[in-house]
């Protein structure tokens, strides 16, 4: 299987949502609570690569 490079928008999105994420004072644990995800599914969004 290969790895595939993170398309730009969603690196951009990501990095949107973990700055927003850090402006309010939120974890990533807390927000993937609220969105009803893990963590590491949080982590994945804003690294743009799922």
């Amino acid at each position: 299987m290969t790895r595939r490079d993170p398309n730009f928008v969603d690196v951009h999105v990501g990095s949107r949502i973990r700055m927003r994420r850090q402006f309010v004072g939120m974890s990533q644990e807390k927000l993937g609570e609220l969105l009803g995800i893990t963590f590491q599914q949080v982590q994945k969004y804003e690294k743009g690569s799922n």
